[in-house]
């Protein structure tokens, strides 16, 4: 026997209440705000190589200027923070939103042979780079083995 479904919403259903379905569609927008990380949260993918030289770090910081990113170097340890925001535009209705935006702080400890006066950093095509290059008395030293 099959069920009578007219007093149920769905897309084949011709009868649909419209208080039903914007129930529905706030019930699925509270859902999504729940489990979703775009608001608030925004943790940048970090990156760090050595060679001989320096360390070198990359951060993915799409969308940023580099003037709303900071770094500070203290107690052998390098942080780097900044806040990406979400520009609405007046007049724009926005559909969906993956991006992440918020506050972020990002830190590495690093060992204690650092040439902190050299610690440099770019910010190129939303890629920040920080190089930070060790002292030459503190890098160590390959030994052969004879």
């Amino acid at each position: 026997m099959r069920r009578n479904t007219t007093n149920f919403p769905s897309l084949l259903n011709k009868n649909r209440n419209s208080s039903t379905l914007r129930f529905s569609d706030m019930l699925d927008e509270i859902m999504e705000d729940a489990f979703s990380l775009s608001k608030g949260t925004f943790i940048p993918e970090l990156n760090v190589y050595e060679n001989a030289e320096e360390f070198e770090l990359t951060l993915a910081l799409p969308g940023m200027r580099k003037e709303d990113i900071n770094i500070s170097f203290e107690n052998n340890t390098i942080t780097i923070s900044g806040e990406r925001e979400l520009k609405e535009e007046e007049g724009t209705k926005y559909h969906r939103i993956e991006s992440r935006f918020g506050k972020f702080e990002r830190s590495m400890p690093l060992p204690n042979v650092i040439d902190e006066e050299n610690i440099s950093a770019t910010y190129e095509n939303g890629v920040l780079t920080v190089n930070v290059p060790k002292t030459k008395d503190k890098a160590g030293k390959q030994i052969e083995v004879k």
